[in-house]
């Protein structure tokens, strides 16, 4: 600095002896003082800003007068002279100061009490935890010395060794034993008696407690109660008889909740669906019955089954049988012909096709999917979007390959599938499938459950499914459990208590060997013929060698399975002539 200094002389001197300005802007003689440092006055405050500063600083967040008071100190203000104004914000600029400081101070204080706090807490676990390994080490001293006195000698090495050991073990047989299963009984519904044969529901999916029950079913008395009716019930004079526990208490629980969750609204004004995953032996097709014969019961007559085969077609006339409704009619649409159907032969009912009707058509382009709409909306006035009949899609996992904005194009049958719900928003939609999601992609066809879209945290389904997957398997267990919780989600198996199995090895004869091997010189030649062709005429499209393992691996599962019932079928019998020999025999 000193240098710098005795610079700026040398370089001033120099300056005065030419006549230049000085190094501060100055002419020589002018006392060298710089031009921006010279005070100007500072410009007086107007009334206008003193009161908006004085409103400020006695409003809400500052000094926080109350309302009477604020208003009658800023009346006076307003009458005061623009000195005296000056000087009243001086003022309340001091006090504001104060007041700040004081603040600062409590929050101090209170920083300080709870550091201690925290200092105390810690010093009482730490003289717990000292207290206590003294405590152990006393006893650990004394039954060192009655080991001693007992003459055995064990080093604390090996005494920690064996303790691991042993607590390794009981956690390994912990694990093993632990269940996965738990025995299953409706936890709200009071409806019917217990199942034919014990079911069970996984100990995760057991852990949840479904919702409060405010669903009232519309269907006979005798039925709701498990006993024999129908026939004679006044209020229900068009049900026929049927047999006593018609339907089960947990068939009547999945009716409850799904009537319940079909009242509620989803958040995009379509309405809610359920989901049943039950597995085989709890009785899908009956559930599925009873649902749509509850909403006939409340006047809604028209539904739609959706199933995987035709064959199933009098499966489902069997469970309106069962349970006292062979009057219903059940419509088969893929025997009807295209075009509109006629008012006075298909009128209410249940229509029943399949996943391939649904993406059928004939040459006039004339679909199936379009006559099941309008059959449908005939029961709301022609007007699709009042329809509130039941859609149930049975085993409906076949709609999971649908490709939603995931980089693939999905089925027909997955897009058929979502077209027809859109179709008809307010429609009861009801999904049925033991194997319905091994992965979050496969629930993209199910839009009524209201997990993503409009007001959900989830946009779409691209976003659901991409979070669920980044969480990975655990997040689709939490899934299905909040699924239980909100009521749209019910999942349960037979217990299969008593069951064995053991794998039996089918020896094959020469008559087989023979069978087979000449299978394999079939496909054998036919390789080398396809391959020949190929040669030839080269292939166009699909490669034929593709198509041509798929096929072989389709026909030789086919052989072996065969071939392996002829043995089931033969231990089959022989086990009944035993018990027809031995009928203690089971």
């Amino acid at each position: 600095l000193q240098m710098r200094r005795q610079l700026q002389l040398q370089q001033q001197q120099q300056q005065s002896r030419h006549g230049a300005p000085s190094a501060y802007g100055g002419r020589p003689g002018s006392g060298g003082m710089p031009q921006q440092q010279q005070q100007q006055p500072k410009p007086q405050p107007t009334p206008q800003q003193l009161l908006a500063y004085a409103e400020r600083v006695m409003g809400p967040g500052n000094l926080g007068l109350p309302p009477e008071k604020f208003a009658k100190n800023m009346e006076a203000l307003r009458q005061m002279s623009l000195p005296q104004l000056y000087q009243h914000a001086k003022m309340l600029k001091d006090k504001l100061d104060q007041h700040k400081l004081m603040q600062r101070q409590q929050v101090l204080q209170q920083q300080q009490q709870q550091l201690m706090m925290q200092r105390q807490q810690a010093q009482q676990q730490v003289m717990q935890q000292h207290a206590l390994q003294q405590q152990k080490a006393k006893e650990a001293a004394a039954e060192e010395e009655e080991r001693k006195e007992d003459g055995i000698v064990q080093t604390t090495q090996a005494v920690n060794s064996d303790a691991l050991e042993v607590e390794t073990a009981e956690e390994e047989a912990a694990i093993a034993s632990a269940p996965v299963f738990r025995a299953y009984r409706p936890l709200k519904v009071k409806y019917g008696l217990s199942h034919p044969e014990p079911i069970v529901e996984s100990c995760s999916m057991a852990s949840v407690e479904p919702p409060d029950v405010f669903y009232r079913p519309g269907l006979p008395s005798s039925l709701l109660s498990g006993r024999r009716g129908g026939g004679n019930d006044p209020l229900h004079p068009e049900w026929l008889p049927h047999d006593s526990c018609a339907l089960s208490a947990a068939q009547l629980e999945a009716l409850v909740y799904a009537g319940q969750r079909h009242s509620q609204q989803n958040p995009d004004d379509t309405r809610g669906g359920f989901f049943i995953g039950d597995g085989t032996g709890v009785g899908k097709g009956r559930e599925i019955a009873s649902i749509i014969l509850d909403n006939v019961a409340q006047g809604r007559y028209r539904s739609i089954w959706v199933s995987l085969s035709t064959a199933l077609y009098y499966d489902a006339k069997r469970d309106f049988r069962d349970l006292g409704r062979a009057d219903i009619n059940v419509y088969p649409l893929h025997k009807l012909p295209y075009g509109p159907l006629d008012p006075a032969d298909y009128g209410d009912g249940v229509m029943f096709c399949t996943y391939q009707s649904l993406i059928a058509q004939n040459k006039h382009s004339e679909r199936r999917i379009d006559q099941l709409v309008t059959w449908a909306a005939a029961s709301a006035s022609g007007d699709p979007a009042r329809f509130e009949g039941c859609i149930c899609f049975d085993e409906a996992h076949r709609a999971k390959n649908l490709a939603l904005d995931r980089g693939g194009k999905g089925t027909k049958t997955g897009e058929m599938v979502l077209g027809i719900q859109k179709q008809l928003p307010q429609a009861r939609v009801l999904y049925v499938s033991a194997t319905a999601a091994a992965e979050v992609k496969d629930l993209g066809y199910m839009s009524r459950l209201g997990l993503w879209g409009r007001g959900t945290p989830f946009p779409d389904f691209s976003t659901f499914a991409a979070k669920i997957e980044r969480a990975g398997v655990g997040a689709m267990e939490l899934l299905a459990m909040d699924m239980k919780a909100r009521g749209m989600f019910v999942s349960r198996m037979l217990a299969f208590t008593g069951c064995s199995f053991e794998v039996r090895e089918c020896t094959l004869d020469q008559q087989n060997e023979r069978l087979y091997d000449e299978a394999v010189e079939l496909w054998d030649d036919m390789l080398t013929a396809l391959e020949k062709c190929v040669e030839m005429c080269g292939s166009d499209g699909a490669h034929p060698l593709r198509l041509y393992w798929g096929a072989h691996q389709s026909f030789f599962k086919q052989l072996l399975n065969s071939i392996k019932a002829r043995n089931a079928i033969d231990e089959t019998e022989e086990a009944l002539r035993q018990a027809t020999i031995s009928p203690h025999i089971s």
